[in-house]
């Protein structure tokens, strides 16, 4: 048991401190990733509405009109997922 206390913090401190820059380049990419799936999850709440309202429904131009003022929501998706 005490070993494998041992080999563990060998290994670790063998590893040592990340390099700055790859450290910060993880932290972009994963508020980019966060970035994304925020959007997509606000859109696809949006989209589920505008469902709803179909089934219930609510005219078809109206809905389309809806969705067609979210395109920049779609496009920051888009410029998001390429970056990645």
């Amino acid at each position: 048991m005490q070993r494998a206390r041992y080999d563990t913090a060998a290994k670790l401190r063998a590893i040592g401190a990340p390099e700055p820059d790859l450290l910060e380049a993880l932290e972009d990419r994963d508020r980019c990733l966060y970035n994304l799936v925020s959007m997509a999850r606000r859109y696809r709440t949006i989209l589920s509405e505008e469902i709803q309202h179909l089934r219930v429904g609510k005219d078809q131009d109206t809905v389309q009109a809806s969705l067609g003022r979210w395109q920049t929501i779609l496009r920051d998706i888009k410029k998001l997922a390429g970056d990645l």
